[in-house]
């Protein structure tokens, strides 16, 4: 089964439908998925995506962690550090971190990290594995 990477642009289209031929050759696309072939989609998308909803579509943080839930239900999408993104989106839930911040402790908690250093109070307030480093 052929492996497709997918662009931020075709996920936000699946999302949103400001771009009438973009999002229905996104839906297309999506139909496929699973049946076809799969796709994958990278941490770094899920940033972007979150950034976009965010700045560009006036989302809050839930309704990007609803959005970022539905993608990795998604059947034939294959998510890039799928453990490590959901923990970070469950901090997002619990703690309403920013997911770049979150996924930064995930990650280096994954990697075996006891905490994560940072100068930003507000991450390490948030994100329980953050730490101001002082």
């Amino acid at each position: 089964m052929m492996i497709f990477g997918l662009d931020t642009n075709v996920v936000l289209r699946m999302l949103i439908d400001d771009d009438p031929r973009h999002r229905k050759l996104a839906l297309d696309f999506g139909a496929g998925l699973g049946r076809d072939y799969t796709a994958f989609l990278t941490v770094y998308s899920l940033l972007e995506l979150d950034w976009a909803l965010r700045s560009q579509y006036g989302y809050d943080r839930k309704q990007v962690v609803a959005a970022l839930k539905k993608l990795l239900r998604t059947r034939g999408l294959t998510v890039d550090e799928q453990p490590v993104v959901q923990r970070a989106l469950t901090l997002v839930e619990t703690e309403n971190a920013d997911l770049a911040d979150a996924l930064i402790a995930a990650k280096s908690k994954d990697h075996g990290c006891v905490s994560t250093k940072t100068f930003d109070a507000k991450a390490a307030r948030k994100v329980p594995e953050m730490e101001l480093l002082a």
